[in-house]
């Protein structure tokens, strides 16, 4: 919005002639344009927008009619930065990096997606830019320092700067998100969340010795269930149970799965895969075959298309109604506990 200048009227006349006095006009700016007192580098100028023509919105949804009662989510599937932030002056190298994106996801939810015939709901955006797997409020939403990795355009953001991201990036992704849930509970039918990540395969020094990891806070049977099948199906691979990390964790008390699943009672699961192990496309397809393997005989489980105390009260009744999700590949195979 511009505001109009409004015309000097010149000084009336008096009996007695004066030279007329010039009327310095300031010019008004529009309201993108107001600033605070305190001056800010460059860098620092608000665009008007952040997300520029041609840009994608910060969300995409492949196969939102998929049958499946199943959403899969993959909250770091990009690491695109929008053109107005320059890269927020990371190097190319950088942003292949896991402080960036988690590599592999997308062709595993994808693949899953496909597979399962399921929505598959992906962040389009870096999460350097604006971490949708973190609270707004969090200093990890949007960190000045990844990995020991200086991130300059995230050096001394303003709170408007800052809004700006979460305004067009951070909540237009969570609320096209509770309204893909929504379209399922409409229908009567309570979806499982799928959250897919990938992990570092060293981080401080530590190498990582986990293949794969699954996650958990509050539901726990169905991760170990899964855990049990990985380890049944695949005897020697490496599997973490809240690993690399715990939900548990004080930086994580509020993401997506919080925000989405367990706020709200949607069965759910967390798989980390190591990064190492699904850069390639072909690897991605491998891990995703292997993890679904693992995950579909759970799915085939009519009780766990309910929400959290319907199951925590009555877990040996089942609804007559609900169709369980299948892949197509697969066939139904029993479960088989590994000895620990």
């Amino acid at each position: 919005m511009k505001f109009r200048k409004s015309p000097v009227k010149a000084a009336t006349k008096t009996t007695a002639k004066k030279p007329a006095q010039k009327v310095k006009k300031t010019p008004v700016k529009p309201l993108t344009a107001l600033k605070p007192a305190a001056k800010t580098p460059a860098r620092g100028k608000l665009p008007a927008r952040l997300l520029q023509a041609g840009e994608p919105a910060p969300y995409r949804i492949e196969n939102a009619k998929g049958s499946a009662p199943v959403l899969i989510v993959c909250d770091h599937a990009s690491n695109r930065v929008p053109k107005a932030l320059n890269n927020v002056g990371l190097s190319k190298a950088d942003l292949e990096k896991h402080i960036a994106w988690d590599p592999g996801t997308e062709n595993i939810g994808r693949y899953m997606s496909d597979k399962l015939d399921a929505a598959a709901f992906f962040a389009t955006y870096s999460r350097i830019v604006v971490d949708v797997n973190r609270g707004e409020r969090s200093p990890e939403c949007m960190r000045e320092v990844s990995d020991h990795i200086q991130v300059p355009g995230n050096k001394g953001l303003s709170a408007a700067q800052k809004r700006q991201r979460l305004d067009e990036i951070f909540w237009p992704y969570h609320r096209a998100l509770t309204g893909q849930i929504k379209n399922y509970l409409k229908k009567g039918i309570v979806p499982v969340i799928v959250s897919l990540h990938s992990f570092t395969p060293e981080m401080d020094g530590f190498k990582r010795p986990w293949h794969i990891g699954v996650l958990w806070n509050k539901e726990e049977e169905i991760a170990r269930r899964v855990v049990e099948n990985l380890r049944a199906q695949n005897p020697g691979m490496v599997v973490g149970e809240n690993e690399p990390y715990t939900l548990k964790q004080a930086n994580l008390t509020k993401n997506t799965i919080k925000t989405h699943a367990e706020d709200t009672g949607l069965p759910y699961v967390i798989v980390e895969f190591r990064q190492d192990l699904v850069a390639t496309k072909r690897d991605a397809l491998k891990w995703g075959r292997i993890f679904l393997e693992a995950l579909a005989p759970i799915l085939m489980d009519e009780g766990l298309y309910r929400p959290r105390r319907e199951r925590e009260r009555t877990v040996s009744k089942k609804p007559a109604s609900r169709k369980p999700a299948r892949a197509k590949p697969a066939k139904k195979k029993p479960l088989r506990k590994a000895a620990k």
